[in-house]
């Protein structure tokens, strides 16, 4: 059994501290048994990283956006090299089974740090030449970004690598569960030659040093990716300080399958993707809604696809599906699917209780739930766990009806025997993204990513991401 890990540093300026402030202890989420703390920076440190940064910023804002894309470049190469240990950190971390951390957590970023250095390169307007006006894009400064802990590594890249390759700097506050390889990624940076200050690491909690650094008066942008009521806060924080900010708050996917889909592929798909980690993922397809004289049919294919699934130590390469993040979180997700049941859902798949499939870890049976009513907690509310619901509906309106009756709006999947159909029926889905039969986001790292309503506001990846974090002069003569 692995022994704990020393307490994660800051890196600030170059240097590596440990902050002298309260510790959160991160649990091991399949062993129960302490792996790590991470401490609270606090306001003082905070401010210490900012203005490393802001120094910083002065003279790689004038970098040729060549050389800040070769970074990206040489980040990338460290991150293929180092792939298997960053996986199995964020697998200790977190819980994510290995497999599905080397592909998201190492190869994605490997993939989405090459894709934003091309599109500085070649595929984004840094100069345009107007009839009236040359609109010349910048670094916008200093940039806070804060983290979540159920894709760690990948949403620390998609929002470093924009704000680097555009000429920011970058406080990085990463989840107080994920500190470790937040600073793994820092070093890696720093290792691969970025300028001390271009990348500065802060660790603690959200009240207290998130709250310090997004309310922070010389940051010009802030992005967040979290929980609906922790982006409300980080938004008055930045408004406070008239900083612009970006935030990606989660959602309650539909994946809507259309009369003429191909029952045996679609089915498994889409509760593979409903399901992908656990089901702590803010794309997760967790609204299942299928034609209702087609209800048992799925039925049928969803408690097959679910006897697929291997849960067990995360480590071992044949998991399919690890444990939730902490034991708060698993009850959480178990009080919910008893509030479900109590509603009149039925399972499909799981038990309601606590699983028993190991004896540690936070576990809970991935769990179908059909019969409920529209207005139903669990087919409103994001779970963030592994549980599904399905919907029925009664003709191609009603189904765009129930897809878009939610107050998030962040991904959707459709599926069609007629790829144009899909597409068409896509385009009224009211999304930051749709994947057609099977598309999937990692599959596209350049496509942006982002939503609406409640899932926030603001895009990643692709020529948009970098957007984010530049702002235009209007040169008129």
């Amino acid at each position: 059994m692995a022994d704990p890990l020393d307490p994660v540093a800051c890196l600030i300026d170059g240097d590596t501290l440990v902050a002298d402030g309260p510790r959160h202890v991160i649990i091991d989420p399949y062993t129960e048994l302490p792996m790590g703390a991470t401490p609270e920076a606090g306001a003082e440190l905070v401010d210490r990283a900012v203005h490393s940064a802001a120094r910083a910023q002065t003279d790689w804002g004038t970098v040729p956006v060549d050389e800040r894309a070769d970074l990206l470049d040489r980040v990338a190469a460290r991150l293929d090299d180092e792939a298997e240990a960053i996986a199995a950190l964020v697998t200790r971390e977190m819980g994510m089974p290995a497999g599905l951390a080397r592909v998201t957590q190492a190869q994605l970023p490997a993939n989405v740090l090459r894709a934003t250095a091309a599109i500085a390169r070649d595929g984004f307007p840094w100069r345009e030449d107007g009839p009236e006006a040359v609109l010349l894009r910048r670094g916008a400064g200093v940039v806070g970004a804060i983290t979540p802990w159920n894709m760690p590594v990948h949403q620390i890249i998609a929002k470093v690598s924009a704000a680097v390759v555009a000429g920011c700097t970058v406080v990085l506050k990463a989840s107080e569960q994920t500190p470790y390889d937040a600073l793994r990624v820092a070093e890696i940076f720093t290792a691969a030659g970025a300028p001390p200050g271009v990348l500065n690491v802060v660790t603690g909690t959200g009240p207290q040093t998130g709250a310090a650094l997004t309310g922070h008066h010389a940051l010009s942008r802030v992005s967040f990716t979290g929980s609906v009521r922790a982006g409300r806060d980080v938004a008055r924080q930045a408004a406070g300080a008239l900083t612009r900010a970006s935030l990606e708050l989660g959602g309650k996917s539909p994946a809507v399958l259309l009369p003429d889909a191909d029952l045996d592929t679609a089915v498994p798909a889409v509760v593979g993707s409903g399901l992908v980690n656990s089901g702590q993922a803010c794309n997760a397809t967790t609204r299942l809604v299928v034609p209702t004289d087609r209800i048992d049919e799925v039925a049928d294919r969803i408690a097959a696809a679910a006897t697929t699934f291997v849960l067990g130590d995360p480590a071992d390469p044949a998991t399919t599906h690890g444990p939730l993040v902490t034991a708060a979180a698993r009850d959480a997700v178990l009080a919910r699917i008893g509030t479900a049941l109590a509603q009149g859902g039925r399972l499909i798949t799981g038990t309601g209780h606590k699983s028993t499939v190991a004896d540690t870890g936070f576990f809970v049976d991935p769990t179908v739930i059909a019969g409920l009513a529209e207005d139903a907690e669990a087919v409103r509310e994001e779970i963030f766990g592994p549980v599904l619901v399905l919907q029925g509906y009664s003709g191609i309106d009603d189904a765009a009806r129930i897809a878009n009756d939610s107050r998030y709006g962040l991904s959707a999947e459709v599926w069609s025997a007629d790829p144009e159909a899909a597409q068409h029926f896509g385009a009224r889905l009211e999304v930051g993204q749709v994947k057609i039969n099977g598309v999937r986001t990692r599959d596209r790292v350049s496509v942006p990513f982002g939503g609406m309503r409640d899932s926030g506001y603001g895009r990643e990846l692709g020529p948009l991401g970098i957007e984010e974090f530049t702002d235009v002069t209007a040169v008129m003569a």
